[in-house]
């Protein structure tokens, strides 16, 4: 697409000399997914605050004991260590207000240092993220982050200069040592991890492939 093209679909959006539409992409607020998955999950015994320490087929041990079950799903992520090599890379978004901002989907900066992502959300907000730092750190973003995410940004939608940082935050994201995602069942458990960078998009497949999986 060139920048004719572009500036017609996305007018906020300037300065690359080439894009790409992807005319299907979606796009989730992943924390209202949480929630609504949680308020929806009828007959679910939530424990939240309880660490699962060792899974089994069969059979979990937590702060509360061991305790037996039909079937095992294991998705403890840097959890699930030392069952699993997995490790934790560090992200960190932000969130910035940005009223009158004209964006109408997803934008994906491919950059020689950063994978930038700009994501607009009702009403004015934006979401900027992501890095990606071979660190366990969870403390809260650090200021090369903050300078080197929020600049690619505004180099691409020059309105975002009047924006404002509402939040931000920072985690970590369950990585195996090819940086690919791990499904394996056995008969009572089913392990799920390495999502990296891609467990909302990929999820509903691998969830799909381990209830097939479990299919006798």
């Amino acid at each position: 697409m060139e920048p004719a093209a572009l500036k017609e679909l996305e007018p906020a959006v300037h300065g690359p000399a080439h894009a790409w539409l992807l005319p299907h992409e979606g796009r989730i607020h992943t924390v209202q997914a949480m929630q609504a998955l949680a308020a929806c999950a009828t007959g679910v015994h939530w424990r939240w605050g309880c660490a699962v320490d060792e899974t089994a087929p069969g059979k979990l041990r937590s702060t509360g004991g061991t305790e037996h079950f039909d079937w095992v799903f294991d998705v403890r992520g840097t959890g699930a260590r030392p069952q699993l090599p997995v490790r934790g890379v560090r992200g960190e978004i932000f969130w910035l207000q940005a009223r009158g901002l004209q964006l109408t989907r997803p934008l994906r900066l491919l950059h020689p240092r950063h994978r930038v992502y700009l994501v607009p959300r009702a009403p004015d907000l934006v979401v900027v993220g992501a890095s990606e730092i071979e660190s366990e750190d969870r403390s809260p973003v650090s200021l090369r982050s903050t300078v080197e995410l929020l600049a690619a940004a505004h180099s691409v939608v020059p309105e975002l200069a009047e924006a404002r940082i509402v939040h931000s935050e920072s985690n970590l994201r369950p990585a195996l040592p090819d940086n690919l995602p791990l499904l394996d069942t056995q008969q009572g458990l089913t392990r799920i991890n390495g999502l990296f960078r891609h467990g909302w998009l990929i999820a509903p497949a691998l969830v799909e492939r381990a209830l097939q999986e479990m299919t006798p």
